[in-house]
């Protein structure tokens, strides 16, 4: 009776090392000896079967992933110091090359926050501090200056800069891609996008005189 007993909770045992499960949200790549028996990754929902002892799972997210910039001190073409505080979303799109250059989400962050940052970068430093608030080429509405006298409307005359974040994004998403395929590490980012633009002190307070000015020219 022991033996049947032991030859059952050995079978027990080895079914359900046999045995995993896939969630929605999740995809996975089978290794034998740590060595991938297929280039195509396991991502239908539900159970599945290994072979026990001999092939491990190892299971990555299927769904898109974020990654979150620290603001950074970027100068603008016209020598502008801004707070450019960026984020991006990003899948894997191929779980096995993904495991051979990234192992995990940790390490593939890392990997973006160069990859990404750089971009930004680039981009931020070939613009002017207009062009990067403005989102598009939308034309502001006219403001009468009949209260001003001539010089002072004069100086308030605003020359039309085309704006350019729109295009800057799109850059930066282009330019991210390209390093990517160059690295073929099995991640896509799917977008990026300029969360926060803010002013140094220096550039603020240099705003704020301006708008004390005008207040008190028309005052």
């Amino acid at each position: 009776m022991n033996k049947y007993l032991i030859l059952i909770l050995v079978l027990l045992l080895g079914l359900s090392s046999s045995l995993y499960t896939i969630n929605e949200g999740e995809q996975a790549i089978i290794l034998k000896f740590g060595e991938p028996i297929s280039d195509k990754p396991i991502d239908e929902a539900g159970l599945h079967f290994k072979l026990p002892i001999m092939n491990s799972v190892h299971k990555f997210e299927k769904r898109i992933l974020e990654w979150d910039g620290k603001p950074e001190e970027i100068p603008t073409k016209d020598n502008k110091y801004i707070f450019i505080d960026s984020f991006a979303r990003w899948v894997i799109s191929d779980p096995l090359k993904f495991y051979k250059s990234a192992r995990n989400e940790m390490i593939a962050q890392s990997l973006l926050d160069d990859i990404i940052d750089g971009a930004v970068r680039n981009e931020i430093t070939g613009k002017v501090m207009e062009e990067i608030i403005r989102f598009s080429n939308r034309e502001f509405p006219e403001v009468s200056t009949d209260y001003l006298t001539a010089e002072a409307a004069q100086a308030e005359k605003v020359i039309p800069i085309p704006g350019a974040r729109k295009e800057i994004t799109n850059n930066i998403l282009n330019s991210v891609s390209e390093k990517l395929v160059e690295l073929d590490i099995g991640i896509t980012v799917i977008d990026v996008q300029l969360k926060r633009i803010d002013y140094n002190s220096r550039v603020q307070q240099d705003l704020f005189n301006r708008m004390i000015t005008f207040q008190n020219t028309i005052a």
